[in-house]
């Protein structure tokens, strides 16, 4: 799992709020089974709600550690809000994602990116089945969580305040999630490897390409 704790600042989260302030929101059971899921999304045909899930999209993109992690190929992203006695039941992501068959992408990765303080509201913890545990979550405003999508996972009901956040899925340019993760280390210790050694040192260079040419084998373009 990757969490990025300041993907939003303060003014940024400001501006994409007043956003999700002014916008339409819709019964979320639109994209989602009646007997799991009590929430509203954002009418994703709203200009400004459009304008910004362009913005935070471009704000995930821009992350070294985002895209290295997840090796981004298309992501589809939505808000969400969830008031006092609204939920999600435990589920699992569908494998195909999107607003009909010819436009769907295959969710490999999911992610939340929090909008709003614990302290605003009471309950709403996202609750995450892990190989390793139950993993009890609840970020600070302007971060980002992205996890594999073949995880179970809940958001525990509303008992006071409001909940919104960013939702979404990632098709990777590597399916398979053992590839992505070796891929991932490999990136860190290239990174790593070319802060630590000087210029000219032929190294980072030698280890990139071993790097680029696992890619080749793995990458479906």
């Amino acid at each position: 799992m990757l969490v990025i704790p300041d993907l939003l600042s303060a003014q940024e989260l400001g501006v994409v709020r007043g956003t999700l302030q002014r916008a339409p929101f819709v019964d979320g059971t639109t994209s989602g089974k009646k007997s799991l899921k009590k929430n509203l999304q954002a009418d994703k045909t709203h200009p400004e709600v459009q304008q910004a899930t362009k913005a935070i999209v471009g704000k995930m993109m821009a992350r070294r550690e985002f895209t290295s992690f997840a090796m981004p190929k298309n992501v589809i992203l939505m808000f969400n809000r969830y008031d006092p006695g609204m939920t999600y039941k435990d589920h699992m992501d569908a494998a195909l994602m999107g607003p009909s068959q010819a436009q769907a992408l295959r969710a490999d990765l999911s992610f939340t990116v929090f909008l709003t303080d614990p302290a605003d509201y009471e309950g709403g913890e996202f609750i995450l089945q892990t190989p390793y545990g139950t993993e009890m979550l609840k970020h600070p405003a302007g971060t980002l969580m992205c996890y594999p999508s073949n995880m179970l996972h809940r958001v525990d009901p509303i008992r006071k305040g409001t909940r919104w956040c960013a939702v979404g899925w990632v098709q990777s340019f590597l399916r398979l999630n053992e590839h992505r993760v070796i891929a991932h280390q490999l990136d860190e210790l290239r990174y790593r490897m070319a802060e630590a050694l000087p210029e000219d040192s032929p190294l980072p260079e030698e280890f990139a390409s071993v790097y680029q040419n696992l890619l080749r084998l793995w990458a479906e373009v």
